[in-house]
This record gives C-alpha cells, sequence and structure tokens, in this order.
C-alpha cells in the first residue's frame, strides 16, 4: 500500500504531542497543520467551535504539517510553537499564529514571544539554532505516513476524515464515533439550517471573539444570546416546569442567606446583603429557568422574527408559575418547620412587610430597574467565556438590588409569602399590592433597557451569511404562533431538498 493511500494514523497520540482535552474522552481529533496555510487558518476556528461544542467528550492534537515550497514561513513558524511550547506556552502561540498569520517572519515571531512573557533570548537562540527543526519534521514525517497530503487533514479516533471540509460534515462524523447522539440529533436536516444561522457570526461561531480572540463583539454575543432563546423556547413543558422549580427553590437560597446575615449584622447595609447573589448563582450557573432572565433570551427571537409572541408567553408562563411554586414551598418550609431561629423570623417578615408597604407605582419603578439589572447580568454572562468572570459578573449586579432597595419579583414573592404562612397577609392582598407592580416591572425593565438596546446594536448584521428573509416568520404567524420551523418547512421544502442534495466541495489546495 503506497504512503497516500494509508487512510489510519500510523503515530499514536503520545507524551510527545500537543493535546487539548482530557484522555478519557471518547473522541480524539487529530490535526496535521501548517501555521502559514490559509485553509487552516479558515478551519482554526471553526476547531474552536468544535472544542467549545463538545467540551470534555473530545480531545485535540496538533501536529505540524509545515508545507515549505507553499508556504515558505511556515516551517520557521512551527518551531517557534515548540520553543514556545518548551517554556510551557505552546497553545497561546498556536493561537497567535493562526490569528496573525500574515506576520510570520522572525521578528513578528519574536514579538509573540514578548507578548506571552516568554524567555526572550532563550525562545531567540532554539529558534536561530534549529533546536526544533527535528522535532517538527517527526511531525511531518509522521503525517507522510498516515496519508496526510494536504492541510489541514484531520484524523478522527485515528482514521483520516476524507469529507467536506466544513463544520457539520466533520461534527457529524466525530459524533458518529464518539457515539454523542444528541450532537446527532442536532445536526439532523431539520434542525441545522435554524441552529447554523443562530449560532456563528461572520466568521464561525462566537465560540471565539472575531476582532479579539478572548472578547465577543455585539454581534458575536447577540448569536450567543440567540442561541440560548432557541434552546429554552424549544424545551418541552415538563423540562421548563422542573427547571423553573428548581430556580424557585434557589432564590430560597437567597431568602435564607439574607434573613440571617440581616440579624447578626443589623447595623450594616454590606454585611447584610452579603449573600443575596446566591440563589443567583446557583440559578445561572445551574442553568435553571428563572423569569427575569427570560426577558431577555426569548424577547431576542420574538424581535427577530425567529419565534412568535405566543411561543414567549408560553415560556414566560410555565416558568414564572414554576419559580413562584418553588418560592412558595421554601417559604412555607422556613414559616412553618422552625428552620428559622425566632430572631431570623423577626427580620424574615420584615422584609416581606417593607415590600407591603412600598406604593404601587413605586414597585413598578423599583422593578423596572432590577429587571434591567437582571436582563444585563444575562447579557454579560453571555458575553464571559470563564466560570469565574460569570460569579463576578452575577455578584457584582446582583448585589446591587437589595443595596439600591429594588425588588425581584421571585424573591419578593418568597419574602411576602412567608407574610402569608405566617398569617400576616392574604394572598389576594400579596398578589395585587406586590407581584403585579413587580413582575410588570421586571418584564418592561428586562425588554427595554436590554433587549430593545442591544436588538438595535446589531439589528443589520445579525446574519450576514444567511438570507434572512428565508429564516423570519410571517406577521400573522409571528403574532398567532406557527412554530419558525413548521413555517419553514411549508415555505422552503423544495428548495430545503435542493440545498441537502448538492454536493459539497472537499477539495482543499496545498
Amino acid at each position: 500500500m503506497s504512503q497516500t493511500e494509508n487512510r489510519t494514523l500510523t503515530v499514536p497520540v503520545n507524551e510527545t504531542d500537543h493535546v487539548r482535552g482530557s484522555d478519557d474522552a471518547p473522541v480524539t481529533l487529530v490535526e496535521y497543520g501548517d501555521f502559514e496555510c490559509p485553509y487552516c487558518g479558515d478551519f482554526y476556528p471553526i476547531v474552536r467551535r468544535i472544542l467549545n461544542r463538545l467540551g470534555t467528550r473530545v480531545r485535540f492534537v496538533f501536529r505540524h504539517f509545515p508545507l515549505t515550497e507553499q508556504h515558505p514561513l511556515a516551517q520557521r513558524a512551527a518551531e517557534a510553537s515548540e520553543a514556545a511550547a518548551a517554556q510551557g506556552r505552546f497553545w497561546e502561540m498556536y493561537d497567535l499564529l493562526y490569528q496573525h498569520q500574515d506576520a510570520l517572519t522572525r521578528a513578528d515571531l519574536i514579538s509573540y514571544a514578548e507578548e506571552l512573557e516568554l524567555d526572550v533570548d532563550r525562545f531567540a537562540d532554539e529558534l536561530d539554532r534549529g533546536v526544533y527543526e527535528e522535532r517538527v519534521r517527526e511531525d511531518f514525517e509522521s503525517g507522510i505516513y498516515s496519508g496526510a497530503n494536504a492541510t489541514p487533514t484531520f484524523f478522527v479516533n485515528g482514521e483520516r476524515y476524507d469529507g467536506a471540509y466544513e463544520l457539520e460534515p466533520l461534527l457529524e462524523v466525530i459524533a458518529e464515533a464518539g457515539g454523542l447522539t444528541e450532537i446527532q440529533r442536532s445536526l439532523q436536516p431539520e434542525n441545522r439550517e435554524l441552529r447554523e444561522t443562530i449560532d456563528r457570526s461572520r466568521r464561525g461561531a462566537p465560540a471565539a471573539g472575531e476582532a479579539v480572540r478572548d472578547r465577543f463583539s455585539a454581534d458575536e454575543i447577540f448569536q450567543r444570546v440567540t442561541a440560548t432563546a432557541d434552546e429554552e423556547i424549544e424545551r418541552s413543558t415538563r423540562l421548563l416546569f422542573f427547571s423553573g422549580l428548581a430556580a424557585g427553590l434557589s432564590i430560597g437560597a437567597t431568602f435564607l442567606a439574607r434573613a440571617a446575615m440581616t440579624t447578626a449584622y443589623p447595623d450594616s447595609v454590606g454585611m447584610s446583603n452579603l449573600l443575596y447573589p446566591v440563589g443567583f448563582v446557583m440559578i445561572v450557573i445551574g442553568s435553571y429557568q428563572l423569569f427575569t432572565e427570560n426577558t431577555l433570551t426569548p424577547v431576542t427571537l420574538v424581535l427577530t422574527r425567529l419565534a412568535s409572541l405566543p411561543q414567549l408567553l408560553r415560556l414566560w408562563t410555565i416558568v414564572l408559575a414554576a419559580n413562584v411554586i418553588g418560592a412558595g414551598i421554601t417559604a412555607y418550609l422556613l414559616a412553618t418547620t422552625g428552620i428559622f431561629d425566632p430572631a431570623v423570623a423577626v427580620t424574615a417578615s420584615q422584609f416581606g412587610e417593607h415590600a407591603m408597604r412600598t406604593a404601587w407605582w413605586a414597585l413598578f419603578y423599583k422593578g423596572a430597574f432590577a429587571g434591567g439589572l437582571v436582563a444585563t447580568m444575562v447579557w454579560l454572562v453571555h458575553a464571559a467565556r470563564e466560570t469565574i468572570s460569570r460569579l463576578i459578573i452575577i455578584y457584582a449586579i446582583m448585589i446591587i438590588i437589595p443595596v439600591a432597595d429594588l425588588f425581584h419579583c421571585v424573591v419578593g414573592a418568597c419574602e411576602v409569602l412567608f407574610l402569608v404562612f405566617i398569617g400576616s397577609e392574604t394572598l389576594g392582598s400579596v398578589f395585587f399590592h406586590f407581584f403585579v407592580p413587580v413582575v410588570l416591572g421586571n418584564t418592561l425593565g428586562g425588554i427595554v433597557f436590554v433587549a430593545l438596546v442591544n436588538f438595535s446594536m446589531t439589528e443589520n448584521r445579525r446574519f450576514p451569511e444567511h438570507d434572512r428573509q428565508r429564516f423570519e416568520l410571517p406577521w400573522a404567524d409571528w403574532l398567532f404562533g406557527s412554530r419558525l420551523m413548521n413555517s419553514l418547512r411549508e415555505r422552503d421544502r423544495e428548495n430545503a431538498v435542493d440545498d441537502r442534495t448538492q454536493p459539497r466541495s472537499a477539495e482543499r489546495r496545498n
């Protein structure tokens, strides 16, 4: 068998390889790449999308395959990445090289070493002496023996990938190799068209920023928000309800912690409200459904006519009802089981009493500002890429609500229902005097302060690579509730079939 006929990875992944991901991952994706190759550069953000989407279920390995006749700077760039690897910074250099393919001279490589705060003298010396030339050659030869004859070349669990060099065909092979059934379902024809549209900005998915890789543009944040909204609005009633119930129960942690801290530190506003964000941390990190979060994400679909008003109202109704039930369960347990010490119980009742003493319109306006803060928090969480960053965002924004004496409808529901269960208020009074104005305020604040503003920032850039009209609901369907995918099937059935039957080019130039 000739080398070019080989389709199997001849050199298994070993300790000398550069690896991202766990050894326990069900799929190993090996790339033979060239830092100067424009096709590798085009596929770089696609690889990032795959890694971001699959997480711990994929292990990514990069091997050098510099095509020096076509790309004279590729060999030295590969050696530069190895020099950075010797100082523990391979992947950081890998990112810089692909982000700056048009700047791979020696001076450029030295500047990247300085940017990464490497030992620049050592880096330059090793680069000039060709210390890692043999290391790069070993990768190249292993690629030749494995049947790599172009860049990029991928191997999925040891088998060469010969399909179309696009995101979904490669992802489909990866999902099949790893038995990732949920990924396979998402790639079915009826789900693919909408998912592709809402999950990418102008150059690849917003798993990495376009202008600055660790920072998203407004367009990219919008794409991530819209992708989340699509998942939420497609959830079944049962899943929405139980997720909302979990969020309502989690809010009880905020009520409990705030009452305990206020009792312990009655004269310190800062200390008494210190743990107020704890319930929101649990909800956002745990991906539970909280009503005020859903004043932002599904609204983006409605504003872009990707979902109908009845779909939005269905989501809000289920989530709000589940939130209140969860908050009510917590309030009932705290009011009737003796969990609170007497002093803490008195403090807890004061929260609800303060809310009931506040005027109706004051509750509405305070709720509007609180809704804007929560929706802003959701937008910023989608702009963050790390859990620590999300925690800081959640805490810094949500602590403003109690400090500024604002009102959140689900936290407030827990507080006023506590009064109902200890016999201080009636259900009707807390509903009409407190719940109605705060829910209206939270909803309006979330829509006006964030959804409309950010929608306006991204309106003209939402789906620049697609015919937007094909994905928008007709106004009658938008108003009365036809499902987007049903409309697409009826409107574009023939076109969709034609598109799926067209062959996709898998040709790459060396």
